[in-house]
Order: structure tokens, then C-alpha cells, then sequence
């Protein structure tokens, strides 16, 4: 099992439960020597409940996470960042503020919503011939600001399309590209834990998607596990052989130590 995880929500978000320091608890009990908070960032100017949370809620999230950082130092070193959606040049004044000013450690990008006439949209929503050739272009896009870790689940797109056909295939191509050429980790996403039969299967559409992941094995980019913990039970319940077992399947280039170590 690698010694870090970047990837673990809060309450905050609407769609996760526990308590902050039993996400840290848990986290020490798997055995874990590293982790990142990376709930869904919150937006001045943006509502999405149950999706993210307040603008306001931002000084009591940097506050927990700090305390707890300092409470469990002697067992397990703590991260603070938040998972974000590129929307071009709209926040990235506040992305950058929150990296500069606010004390935070690391951004990781995973796409879910894209930003058009101030309002934030579903990527599925636009169809399988748009939603994921739009979700494309701001994913690379975000990769080359620089702002980012990490990119969460790069495959989720694959859903979206249906089938595994030429748009996937393009699409693959050009975001492994990009991480070979940028040096921004692809995230292999444990989410959907409870399918591992399902993910198993070669014609999987669901994310990690085997014949995404074949491609990016053709290029050597660095690759990481994120957990994606939206409750303390999901450091249990991961089967943590299966994804390393899936990344020595596909020929990954697995970082065996925490990437924001290569950053300091």
C-alpha cells in the first residue's frame, strides 16, 4: 500500500459523513503516513448543495485541518487542500490565493462541472459528442496553469461517451499526453470500491477505466491511488491490492512517494 493519500472529503461537501478527525483516525489505522484533505472547493459567489460547500465554510475547514495536523503530528503528517474544477481564468486568482495566502499545500483537479455565462453545468449533460470533448480541453487546459497536484479521476469522461470509440481513444491520447509532457500525475480512483468485479471486466466504462489506463501505460506519466474517502469506513473498506494490482496490469509508473514531496 503507498504510504499517502491525497484524496479525502469532508462533511462539508453534502455528499460525504464523519467527522474530520475520524477521517484521520482511519486513515492512521490503514496505515497510512500521509494525508491530504481535498474536500470540493468552495466558491465565493457559488451555491451547489450537496455538491460543495459555502463560500463561508472556509475558515472553519482550514481551522479543523490545521488543529488536527497539529494534534496527530507524531502519528501521521496532514495536508491541506481542496479538490477543484478548472473554469479558465475565473478563479484562478482564488486558486492561487488559496495556495499563496491561505496556507494551503495542494489543488487537485478533477473535472465534474464546467462554467458557461456564470453558471456551472454537468459535462454528461452536454451529450456523449460534446460533454466529453468540452471536459477534455478544460481538463488539458487546467493541467498546463501549473496550479494543480494532481488530476482526480481522469477517466470519468469514458462514462460519458457510452461506448469505448474513437472519441475516447482521441481523448486517452492527448490527456496522457499532456501528463508526460507537464509532469502532472494521473489519479488511479478508488471510488467506486464496492465494484471491483465490475471494474475487472476489459470492457469496463466506469472509472479506472482499463482501456484508458492502457494508454496511459504506453507513456510512462507518473501515476498515483487516490483514495477518494467520502466516510472514515472507506480506508477499510478500499482494497488497496486490487489498484496496485490494476497499475501493474496496465504497466503504470506508479510514484511510490507523495508527490507534493518532489514540489517543496
Amino acid at each position: 500500500m503507498l504510504p499517502y493519500n491525497l484524496h479525502s472529503h469532508t462533511f462539508r461537501c453534502g455528499h460525504a459523513t464523519g467527522e474530520d478527525e475520524e477521517f484521520v483516525l482511519a486513515a492512521i489505522k490503514a496505515g497510512f503516513k500521509e494525508l491530504g484533505f481535498s474536500d470540493h472547493v468552495f466558491l465565493p459567489g457559488v451555491s451547489q448543495p450537496g455538491i460543495r460547500g459555502e463560500a463561508f465554510e472556509l475558515e472553519g475547514y482550514i481551522d479543523s485541518v490545521l488543529a488536527l495536523r497539529e494534534k496527530y503530528k507524531d502519528q501521521i503528517k496532514i495536508y491541506l487542500g481542496f479538490e477543484c474544477e478548472w473554469y479558465g481564468p475565473a478563479f484562478e486568482g482564488y486558486y492561487k490565493s488559496l495556495l499563496e495566502k491561505r496556507g494551503f499545500d495542494f489543488l487537485i483537479m478533477g473535472q465534474h462541472c464546467f462554467l458557461e455565462r456564470n453558471h456551472l453545468s454537468w459535462y454528461f449533460s452536454l451529450g456523449p459528442e460534446l460533454g466529453p470533448k468540452r471536459y477534455a480541453n478544460d481538463l488539458i487546459d487546467g493541467m498546463q496553469s501549473g496550479l494543480f497536484t494532481y488530476v482526480a479521476h481522469p477517466d470519468i469522461y469514458v462514462a460519458w461517451c457510452g461506448e469505448w470509440n474513437k472519441r475516447a481513444y482521441d481523448i486517452a491520447h492527448r490527456i496522457a499526453f499532456t501528463s508526460k509532457l507537464t509532469g502532472i500525475p494521473l489519479e488511479i480512483n478508488c471510488g467506486y470500491r464496492e465494484s471491483i468485479e465490475t471494474i475487472a471486466r476489459a470492457d469496463c466504462l466506469t472509472y479506472p477505466s482499463n482501456y484508458f489506463w492502457d494508454i496511459v501505460g504506453e507513456y510512462g506519466c507518473p501515476v498515483v491511488i487516490g483514495v477518494d474517502a467520502h466516510n472514515p469506513l472507506d480506508y477499510e473498506k478500499t482494497q488497496y491490492a486490487f489498484y496496485e494490482g490494476f497499475a501493474k496490469k496496465h504497466r503504470l509508473n506508479l510514484l511510490l512517494e507523495n508527490p507534493l514531496l518532489k514540489k517543496k
